[in-house]
């Protein structure tokens, strides 16, 4: 009887602490994002921007450099690359769309990053039905409350997985997998699954579009605007869970 009290507390004193790690983080989110405006109105003023000519020439002729790569090598190395991440987890989804931004016009970027991220959830979520979810369900979430909201043994809650696309330290692929494992249809969970993570992949292409125009608000707002949407989505998470 001890040892199951015991056992209670502890799961207790960890929600307790996943809570309070998540509300720290929606605020260090928030105080990033407020940073960074004061930051941007700083080098923008004449005096400082004057000062930094050197550092945006040089900018320039990275950019006029990259101008002149074929496009259609470009496409096809960061396709693969998004093959690579389907298996391989360790490249950040925001490499690869700010890489595309700084190929691409920012539409066609948005196009390739979509269709990188479609790539990937595609393999997941077939991994899924094939083998099964597995502990994916447990590694995406720790969450009584959220694990009963996504129905794993049932269709799959179709709203919390756009939920789950939008928060950004939720798993990608455990949770495509975890949905896989669901009798959700492909179609529908492609289609919210690019709902749930359309802003990241526009602003991020924003972001790696106007990199090679640092600190000026074209490049500053898609990362401050990220910042309040990550601050945002946690203070959803956090509000879901035990």
């Amino acid at each position: 009887m001890q040892r199951s009290e015991r056992l209670k507390t502890v799961k207790v004193n960890k929600a307790a602490k996943r809570k309070a790690n998540v509300k720290r983080s929606a605020s260090i989110c928030f105080c990033a994002a407020i940073a960074l405006v004061v930051i941007t109105y700083i080098m923008n003023l004449p005096e400082i921007r004057k000062s930094l000519q050197d550092v945006y020439t040089w900018f320039e002729r990275i950019e006029n450099y990259i101008a002149g790569y074929d496009k259609l090598a470009a496409f096809g190395i960061i396709m693969a690359l998004f093959s690579v991440k389907s298996v391989l987890a360790f490249i950040p989804f925001s490499v690869l769309f700010i890489s595309s931004g700084m190929v691409f016009s920012a539409p066609v970027a948005m196009g390739v990053s979509v269709l990188g991220f479609v790539l990937i959830i595609s393999v997941k979520f077939f991994w899924g039905k094939k083998f099964g979810g597995g502990n994916a369900h447990k590694l995406a979430v720790k969450s009584k409350s959220v694990t009963r909201f996504m129905d794993f043994k049932g269709k799959g809650n179709k709203w919390m997985l756009v939920v789950l696309r939008f928060v950004p330290f939720v798993p990608v692929g455990t949770v495509s997998r975890a949905y896989g494992a669901t009798e959700m249809k492909y179609l529908p969970f492609v289609g919210l699954s690019v709902l749930g993570f359309l802003p990241r992949v526009v602003l991020w292409s924003f972001v790696g579009t106007n990199i090679f125009d640092p600190f000026t608000p074209t490049f500053m707002a898609p990362i401050i605007v990220l910042l309040i949407i990550s601050g945002i989505s946690l203070k959803i998470w956090d509000a879901v869970l035990d």
